[in-house]
C-alpha cells in the first residue's frame, strides 16, 4: 500500500480557538479529506496534542508542549528548528527500516531538512501556504526592491559568508532555497505565485515542477437555526438597524493583513463625509503569534480616533458565530498587503458576501473568472495598492456603499461564486500530484 507522509508542524491543535493562520488550517482540512480517501495510507507528523482526524495515524513531535500563537520572532525560530530536527530524525529512521512513499510538507520555514531528506531518498512535495520571502520582502524591507533582488542578493552572500546570516534569516532564504531545490513538485495557491518563484529561482525551478492549486472553501456543519438566533442576538447587541451598514473583516490580527490601513480608510472618509449615516466595522479575528498582539494594540488606536464609525473587536470566531457574523454583513473587506491565497474571501462568497478586496496574489486567482468585478455582473471588487493604498480602499468604499441594492445583488452573485470553489477537488489534486512520485 503506498503511503503519504504528511509533515505540518501547526496540525495538531483545536482550530476553532487556535489562532494559526490559513496554513494550519489547510493542513488540518486535507489531512481530514486525505484520511477518508482510498489507495493509500496516511501519517501525519505534527506538533500539536490532538490528532487532525478519528483513525489517522498521528506522531506527535518534537515532543513537547508549545504555545505557539504566543512565541516571539525568536522563539518561534527555536520551535522550527526543533520540529525540523525532529522530522528529519524520524522520516530518516523510516527510511533507514525501509519505508517507501512521498512526503507532503505543508510548512517550509517550520519543515524538515529538505536537503537531509532528498539525500536519504524521499521524494518531497512543498505545499507553498506562505512565500516566505516575498513576505519578508513586502513587510521588512517594505516592497522597495524586488523578490528576485533579495534571493539574488543572499546568493552571492551564501557561499561567501553564509554562516554569518542570522539564523531567523537562514529559516526564510536557506529554507525557501533548499525546498524549491529538493521538492520533486510544488503546490501554490496562485499562478502569480509561481511566475515570483520562478524569477526568485530561474536555475533551480523545473518547468513541470509547479502544480497550481487553488484550495476553494469547505462547507461548515452548522445548525442554520441556531445560525439565524445567533445573528439577531449580534443585531441586537451591536445595535444594527434596518439603516446600519455592516463592514466584515475575518483574519488573523496581523501587519500583513492591513486591516490599519482599512481603519485609515475609513478615517479619511469620516473627515471627507463620504460616508452613510451608520457604519459599523465588525474586526473578526485575534492577535496572531510573534508580532500580532502589538498590532492588535495598534489598530484599537487606530479605531478609537473614528468618530463616527462604530468599531467592535470581537475576537476569534469560529463555527456558528462565523456564519452570523457573515449573515449580518453587508460587504466583506480584505485589505491585506500580503497574502498567498485567502481562505476567507472564499468564506465570505459561499455565505453570499460581495467582497472587496486589495489586488494580492490569492485574490488575483480567487477572481480569475470573467466578470469577477465588473459593475453589473461581478460578485466583488479589487483595489491596487501601487500608490495610495489607504485612497483607493477609500474611494471604492464610497462606491459600494452607495449602492445598497447594488450590494445585495453582488452578494447573490458572490454566493453562486462561492458554490463552485470546492477544497475537496483540490485536497484530491494535492493527494493525486504527489502519490504520482511513488516509484
Amino acid at each position: 500500500m503506498r503511503e503519504l507522509i504528511f509533515v505540518a508542524s501547526h496540525v495538531g491543535y483545536p482550530m476553532d480557538r487556535t489562532p494559526l493562520g490559513g496554513g494550519a488550517t489547510v493542513g488540518v482540512q486535507l489531512a481530514r479529506a486525505w484520511a477518508q480517501m482510498e489507495g493509500f495510507t496516511l501519517t501525519v507528523l505534527g506538533s500539536g496534542p490532538l490528532p487532525p482526524a478519528p483513525g489517522v495515524t498521528y506522531v506527535r513531535l518534537p515532543g513537547q508542549d508549545y504555545d505557539l500563537v504566543k512565541l516571539s520572532e525568536l522563539a518561534y525560530a527555536k520551535f522550527c528548528r526543533r520540529f525540523e530536527a525532529a522530522t528529519t530524525a524520524w522520516l530518516r529512521e523510516r527510511r533507514a527500516a525501509g519505508g517507501v512513499g512521498v512526503v507532503v510538507v505543508n510548512d517550509i520555514s517550520e519543515g524538515p531538512d529538505f536537503s537531509a531528506l532528498a539525500e536519504a531518498g524521499w521524494p518531497i512535495v512543498s505545499i507553498w501556504h506562505v512565500d516566505v520571502v516575498d513576505y519578508f520582502n513586502k513587510m521588512y524591507l517594505k516592497g522597495l526592491v524586488s523578490p528576485e533582488r533579495v534571493t539574488g542578493a543572499f546568493e552571492k552572500i551564501r557561499p561567501i559568508a553564509g554562516w554569518a546570516v542570522p539564523d531567523v534569516l537562514k529559516l526564510v532564504f536557506e529554507k525557501q532555497r533548499q525546498a524549491v531545490k529538493h521538492s520533486k513538485k510544488l503546490v501554490l495557491p496562485s499562478r502569480a505565485m509561481v511566475e515570483t518563484l520562478r524569477k526568485c529561482y530561474k536555475p533551480i525551478v523545473g518547468e513541470g515542477a509547479s502544480v497550481v492549486v487553488p484550495w476553494g472553501g469547505w462547507g461548515e456543519s452548522v445548525d442554520e437555526g441556531e445560525v439565524r438566533a445567533r445573528a439577531e442576538t449580534f443585531r441586537a447587541h451591536y445595535q444594527l438597524g434596518a439603516g446600519t451598514r455592516v463592514l466584515m473583516t475575518l483574519s488573523r490580527l496581523s501587519p500583513e493583513k492591513g486591516i490599519h490601513l482599512l481603519i485609515e480608510a475609513l478615517e479619511r472618509l469620516e473627515k471627507s463625509g463620504g460616508l452613510p449615516e451608520d457604519v459599523v466595522l465588525l474586526i473578526c479575528g485575534e492577535a496572531a503569534f510573534m508580532s500580532g498582539a502589538s498590532y492588535e494594540r495598534k489598530l484599537r488606536k487606530l479605531a478609537a480616533r473614528l468618530k463616527k464609525v462604530r468599531t467592535f473587536f470581537p475576537g476569534y470566531v469560529a463555527g456558528v458565530d462565523k456564519k452570523a457574523f457573515f449573515e449580518v454583513a453587508d460587504l466583506f473587506l480584505s485589505p491585506s498587503v500580503h497574502d498567498s491565497y485567502g481562505l476567507t474571501v472564499v468564506e465570505a462568497l459561499q455565505a453570499g458576501l460581495p467582497v472587496l478586496a486589495s489586488d494580492h496574489h490569492g485574490v488575483q486567482e480567487i477572481f480569475a473568472v470573467d466578470g469577477a468585478v465588473d459593475p453589473k455582473t461581478g460578485f466583488g471588487r479589487t483595489v491596487s495598492y501601487a500608490k495610495d493604498p489607504a485612497g483607493a480602499l477609500a474611494a471604492e468604499l464610497v462606491r459600494l456603499l452607495a449602492d445598497p441594492a447594488g450590494l445585495s445583488a453582488m452578494g447573490e452573485r458572490a454566493g453562486r461564486a462561492g458554490a463552485a470553489m470546492s477544497f475537496s477537488s483540490a485536497a484530491r489534486r494535492v493527494a493525486d500530484s504527489a502519490l504520482e512520485l511513488i516509484e
